[in-house]
């Protein structure tokens, strides 16, 4: 079939480059340049729009399932004519799909001239030997090319990934702070980048949230090594949450491998800080106006207890009332809590260090880690033992193989719980509350310093419910499972402690009495 007995005449130039370094290169101009000379070898005219797909493969047929080839063919009508540098601009999918594709093509009344051949295909010359043989062998080399780059890639990135299961760092991406040394023949540690790293995990420390501290890195550089890198909440968040900052390997999850530029007590004091920062959900402006948002919850209901403020003859009273009363979510009393005297009755108790240090002397920090770690050893001889029955097996049991994914789940799961179990042992609350007993002792109740008594509370305290109806509330401390009681008499709000004090509470009662343990309001 002549292309010129057809009623559409337009000539479309199509160019194709699977990877990003070509756009650098040649390609573009060399398959530009083929399509201007054969238009004006054959006065023909080239269609001002041009199809281009820029870094997409054509081994799975990517161009011509959703890309600019896509475009082109659906816009084409008989009479046509489409231009491509060779057949493997075409595809390079496999020959027999490639050579349908092509044929369903030409069905159509479309011309397709390979440039580089000089091998015109259309709907009467398919089956000509001299067009159907030299297509459909330059249709299996391209394949074959790509099988054979294929096979040698996953061989080098299988070497790649034992050599790094091994413990040894391999050249090739590495974390931003982090540069490959030649001579050394090693990663080594870009210092300015990781002192940045280090701060950004201090910031976190001092409670500082993801939007905070990327409002304070505006004006430094980024440490992406990308040109377009810019600092965003979703960049830092990620990176505090990233082993390889602890010299972890993180895509094959091994350790060891990089050089180390956090300690891992920072790590995981770190990650413990963003896990009570989802809790906070109040504006920044008004963060340290609450000092226990999160913290507070309806012994009642359960809800949470938040801070709310009304005004009344020209005067401003804050209390703390349940959210589930305020949402007409539970039945539970209207009754509030008179702000300001809770505050002042925390912030005394943690002036009470004997108190204090009897409550947290019994914590236990690691029995749900180890009881974790228990049920992960368990599940992982589980797995190894299903593993050894189905080696080499080319059909293994469907019910075996059921098994080994549900104990993948399960241990997935086991080592998610594990990090959330680190990151809540990350500062014991004993190292804690000796650090705001040392640092902020007589100062707890200076605005100055209300972001950081705010954070330790959070480093101390598991809960606090409050119990409007008996005008008390219990501090339950983290690691402890003794609660410490507080009740509200005509003395104030009084500490009470825990039965496992029980030597205590003959000269608590004695303090009580004389007011010694009392907060007046």
């Amino acid at each position: 079939m002549d292309i010129r007995d057809g009623k559409a005449q337009n000539v479309y130039s199509y160019m194709r480059w699977s990877s990003e370094p070509q756009n650098w290169g040649d390609s573009e101009r060399r398959q530009e340049q083929l399509a201007k000379d054969w238009c004006q070898r054959n006065g023909r005219k080239l269609a001002d729009q041009t199809f281009t797909d820029r870094g997409v493969s054509g081994w799975h047929g990517d161009n011509r399932k959703g890309g600019a080839l896509g475009a082109l063919l659906k816009m084409v009508k008989a009479g046509d004519t489409i231009l491509i540098e060779d057949c493997d601009r075409w595809s390079r999918e496999s020959a027999l799909d490639s050579m349908g594709a092509l044929r369903d093509t030409v069905d159509k009344g479309v011309q397709i001239v390979f440039l580089k051949t000089g091998i015109v295909v259309n709907h009467s010359n398919f089956n000509d030997p001299n067009v159907l043989i030299p297509t459909f062998f330059s249709s299996y080399l391209a394949n074959a090319e790509n099988e054979k780059r294929s096979y040698r890639i996953r061989q080098a990135m299988d070497a790649r990934r034992e050599q790094v299961k091994s413990g040894k760092a391999v050249q090739g991406r590495l974390p931003a702070w982090l540069e490959w040394h030649r001579k050394l023949n090693k990663p080594v540690v870009i210092k300015e980048k990781a002192a940045l790293v280090r701060w950004i995990f201090a910031l976190c420390l001092e409670g500082k949230g993801v939007r905070a501290i990327e409002r304070l890195l505006q004006k430094t550089p980024p440490i992406s090594n990308s040109k377009r890198a810019i600092w965003n909440t979703r960049f830092i968040h990620r990176l505090l949450k990233d082993k390889a900052v602890l010299g972890w390997h993180t895509a094959s999850q091994t350790a060891g491998v990089f050089p180390a530029i956090v300690s891992e007590q920072v790590f995981y004091a770190a990650a413990s800080k963003l896990e009570n920062r989802k809790k906070l959900t109040v504006r920044e402006a008004h963060a340290d106006s609450n000092m226990f948002t999160g913290l507070l919850r309806c012994a009642q209901c359960g809800h949470t207890l938040v801070r709310h403020s009304t005004r009344a003859n020209g005067s401003c009273y804050t209390y703390l009332l349940c959210s589930g009363h305020l949402r007409g979510l539970s039945k539970c009393s209207a009754k509030g809590v008179v702000y300001d005297q809770f505050e002042a009755s925390i912030l005394s108790l943690l002036t009470e260090a004997d108190l204090m240090r009897s409550a947290l002397s019994g914590s236990k920090h690691n029995s749900e880690l180890d009881s974790i770690n228990g049920q992960l050893a368990e599940v992982e001889k589980q797995a190894s033992k299903i593993l050894g029955l189905i080696d080499g097996e080319d059909a293994p049991p469907k019910r075996l193989m059921e098994k080994l994914q549900r104990l993948e789940a399960q241990e997935r799961s086991l080592r998610d719980q594990a990090e959330i179990e680190k990151a809540k042992a990350a500062i014991p609350a004993e190292l804690a509350y000796e650090r705001l007993n040392t640092e902020l002792a007589g100062q707890m109740s200076d605005p100055r310093v209300r972001a950081q008594v705010r954070e330790s509370l959070r480093d101390i305290v598991d809960r606090i419910d409050i119990d409007r109806v008996q005008n008390s509330y219990s501090v339950r401390l983290k690691g402890s499972n003794q609660p410490i009681e507080v009740m509200l008499n005509k003395f104030g709000w009084v500490f009470s402690p825990a039965p496992l004090w029980a030597t205590d509470n003959v000269r608590f009662n004695q303090k009580a009495a004389a007011g010694e343990y009392t907060n007046q309001i």
